[in-house]
């Protein structure tokens, strides 16, 4: 508080929301900060390295060396391959942060009756979904609940991650309740 009995600064405003189109439901979203896509990108290439090309024989006068051959075909099908197994990793992993760290939904009775009802018939059709044992109880549920409720396409999906990723335009009542976050004259 300042000496005169206000706030200091402005209030902050509330978490903007975002409604699944085909699903419907809507749910409040932070923005994830680029650096935390590129993080990832970077744990992932630690972690599974592209392959490396095969070498062959070049000579350079009296020297011989051994040069990179990128355009073999054997190696840039394993490439490929890589690629497309990086970008799925990625993806995923990315989901799953998503669901964690920028979606905020609240889970409640009838929230966990659908994921009860969805659990039972992904099992009856032979998928069978096991949580995931570094997470807890309620960011089970909430990663369960994004992946198969709230998507109702794949639409939805990447609806999401652009609306996750990428500065959205304000609308005019956006910019007016920002403008009445800020306290009045001092």
């Amino acid at each position: 508080m300042s000496a005169n009995g206000r706030v200091k600064g402005r209030g902050v405003p509330s978490l903007p929301e975002h409604t699944f189109q085909d699903s419907g439901i809507t749910v409040q979203l932070r923005k994830l900060s680029p650096m935390t896509s590129q993080r990832l990108n970077e744990a992932i290439r630690r972690e599974f390295p592209p392959p490396e090309p095969p070498t062959y024989e070049v000579e350079y006068g009296d020297t011989k060396v051994q040069e990179p051959n990128e355009a073999d075909p054997t190696y840039l099908a394993r490439y490929q391959r890589w690629q497309q197994d990086a970008a799925k990793r990625f993806n995923e992993r990315l989901l799953k942060l998503v669901c964690l760290d920028a979606i905020e939904v609240e889970i409640g009775e009838a929230e966990k009756a659908t994921i009860e009802r969805k659990k039972r018939n992904l099992e009856r059709s032979g998928i069978v979904w096991e949580d995931d044992p570094t997470l807890d109880d309620d960011e089970n549920l909430r990663y369960f609940y994004v992946q198969h409720c709230c998507f109702g396409s794949g639409e939805d999906m990447k609806e999401l991650y652009q609306a996750v990723n990428m500065r959205s335009q304000p609308t005019e009542a956006a910019v007016q309740a920002h403008i009445e976050t800020f306290p009045g004259d001092a």
